[in-house]
């Protein structure tokens, strides 16, 4: 629907899309949001703790390092 275009709800979670990251707490745990979804909706999960964020952190550039 040409009207939902520019929709807050269809922002992606990607800093490139301004949104604020896509990886963020959520109850202790880090987690990867989708950013091909609306809703905020959780894609991978990480673990907690530092090791938690850099285990996201690897994950997503893995992904984006596959797509190229």
């Amino acid at each position: 629907m040409p009207y939902m275009r520019n929709s807050p709800f269809r922002k992606g979670c990607a800093k490139s899309e301004g949104g604020s990251g896509c990886i963020v707490e959520r109850n202790g745990q880090w987690v990867i949001l989708n950013n091909k979804k609306p809703g905020n909706k959780i894609w991978k999960k990480c673990g907690k703790g530092g090791e938690g964020k850099n285990k996201c952190k690897a994950i997503l550039g893995g992904y984006h390092a596959n797509k190229k």
